[in-house]
């Protein structure tokens, strides 16, 4: 009886022992057919109807009026890596949806020239030009498998091959994205990586600097050795990374992802929950009459990061006052003891906005950087407006003009000054404005500068990208008009702030850092170029067969 339960368990488990373990390295891809349409839809956002039409023209010459046959387009690629103790032996497998063997082999064909050489065991070799790199290939749960490696043969046994299901992830939505699982590599790369992360932080703890620097240098580039080593300690205990490469043709978003994980309980996971999303103090400055913004926090987000800047500016300050003349000191000093304040606060914030066209067809430059407690240079402004600033120059200056709350507003009235070319942008009556509030220093310039600021003064701070560029197309060609230049013909026909550069670091369950792009900003702007390209009698767009 005893060994009839064995036996069964045998069973059982045999069929185990022969699933294929789990790679270390996956990737997978939209469908074809949806990365087809989405790249159409994109061209067409950016060049018209002929750069959709010049895309299937392209398509129709080099597969034919079979088009994608024997690919099946509505399921995604899928792919993994197979590492070997020594990196050179690794190899890559792709798994690529089709619907028949036979018309996938002839869609090759068409593609390629020529059909890949079939063998008695099932495997398909594609001529190579390296001698020390095979490409081989086998059909498989309706997917043809292509290895491609030193020896691929091993990794394209049935047994061997990794199941589609165990490689597709339903919630990842990225065009395209690839992960890696630290703990299914091979102990001989895990121990490589161990020992390269060790041999950082030794490398880092001997960095000096030459016998020449600076005791302040060599002081903050200690700290940011002590960061660096801090760090490369944590990322031993990462558990996985990734990237992705994001296209969405509906929002027009275009980006790339890279994430991170740490082991649960971990330091590096720790931190990576820890981290907050990024906020501005200054974000409500970019309105929805912005022309062109700006919003920026600078990276003071580890305490070693602020002491290596406070070392430089404590320096700065020592070298400046050795130079300038004794009036100046005490405005020098006030300046770099606020700065001082600002960066061990933790969020050096800027933003920059500018404005219009106003009624008259104006406009308006406003802005504001992070400074903690800027009296004390306002003061020293005072001090040397009162003593040292010509009085033929006084003319132009309304100190106190304004005020919101306790902030004191002050203008500099320089529209007469301005060349005709700016005038025509800013209007002759433009004022440059200034005021020092607690956490800022805002400036406007502009025809209505003063009343500009006293609403900027009136911001808070708000959820915001670490890092982004926004504009508005149609107030962009606006401007470009008035500034007596020629508009690109197509462009300017979104009137709404579009990010044109965005930079995020957020955390969480996963550290993820994105760079991106809305390409809608770039909307009509190739279609003058396509038809300098292409000419102005475009055909109509020739069909490819694509089963959706």
């Amino acid at each position: 009886m005893r060994m009839g339960l064995f036996a069964v368990a045998a069973l059982l488990i045999a069929p185990l022992s022969t699933f294929a373990a789990d790679p270390p390295i996956v990737f997978q891809t939209q469908s074809p057919g949806k990365i087809l349409s989405d790249v159409r839809s994109i061209a067409k956002m950016i060049a018209g109807e002929k750069a959709a039409g010049a895309i299937n023209d392209a398509l129709k010459e080099k597969l034919g009026d079979k088009g994608f046959d024997g690919l099946a387009i509505d399921k995604p690629i899928l792919g993994y890596a197979i590492l070997a103790g020594k990196l050179e032996d690794s190899v890559l497998v792709i798994a690529v949806p089709v619907t028949g063997e036979k018309e996938f082999l002839a869609l090759i064909e068409r593609i390629g020239g020529e059909k890949p050489k079939a063998d008695a065991n099932g495997l398909y070799e594609f001529p190579t030009k390296d001698e020390g790199v095979k490409a081989l290939m086998r059909f498989d749960t309706q997917h043809a498998y292509i290895a491609i490696g030193k020896d691929p043969t091993s990794a394209l046994n049935p047994k061997n091959l990794v199941a589609p299901t165990k490689l597709y992830d339903p919630s990842e939505k990225a065009l395209a994205s690839v992960k890696v699982y630290f703990d299914r590599l091979p102990k001989e790369i895990r121990d490589q990586l161990g020992a390269g992360l060790k041999e950082l932080k030794t490398k880092l703890d001997e960095l000096r600097l030459p016998p020449e620097a600076s005791e302040s240098a060599r002081k903050a580039v200690d700290e940011l050795i002590k960061l660096g080593s801090r760090y490369s300690d944590m990322l031993q205990d990462a558990e996985s990374a990734g990237a992705r490469l994001i296209l969405d043709a509906n929002t027009g978003e275009a980006a790339v992802e890279v994430g991170l994980t740490g082991k649960p309980g971990s330091a590096l996971a720790k931190v990576i929950a820890e981290r907050k999303p990024s906020t501005n103090k200054f974000a409500g400055l970019v309105t929805p009459d912005t022309v062109v913004g700006l919003k920026l926090q600078l990276p003071l987000f580890a305490k070693e990061i602020q002491n290596a800047a406070v070392i430089g500016l404590e320096a700065g300050q020592k070298q400046l006052n050795e130079m300038a003349p004794p009036a100046f000191k005490g405005l020098i000093d006030e300046t770099f003891k606020g700065l001082v304040r600002t960066v061990n606060d933790g969020e050096f914030d800027v933003a920059l906005s500018l404005r219009g066209p106003d009624k008259n067809g104006l406009y308006t430059v406003v802005g504001a950087v992070a400074f903690e407690d800027p009296s004390g240079v306002e003061k020293e402004l005072r001090v040397l407006y009162k003593n040292e600033l010509d009085p033929k120059f006084k003319a132009f200056f309304n100190l106190d003009i304004a005020q919101v709350g306790k902030t004191n507003i002050h203008q500099a009235k320089i529209g007469p000054l301005l060349p005709p070319e700016i005038q025509k942008v800013f209007g002759d009556e433009a004022s440059f404005t200034f005021a020092f509030a607690p956490k800022g220093i805002f400036v406007a310039f502009g025809p209505d500068a003063v009343n500009v600021l006293k609403t900027a003064l009136e911001v808070k701070k708000a959820p915001s990208p670490a890092f982004e560029i926004s504009l508005n197309p149609s107030r962009l060609a606006k401007l470009i008009a008035a500034a007596g230049k020629e508009v690109p013909a197509g462009f300017g026909s979104q009137d709404k702030l579009i990010p044109v550069v965005v930079l995020t670091l957020d955390g969480g369950k996963e550290l993820r850092l994105r760079l991106g792009t809305n390409l809608k900003w770039l909307e009509g702007l190739g279609t003058s170029l396509l038809d300098a390209g292409v000419g102005g009698d475009a055909k109509p767009p020739a069909s490819v067969k694509v089963k959706d």
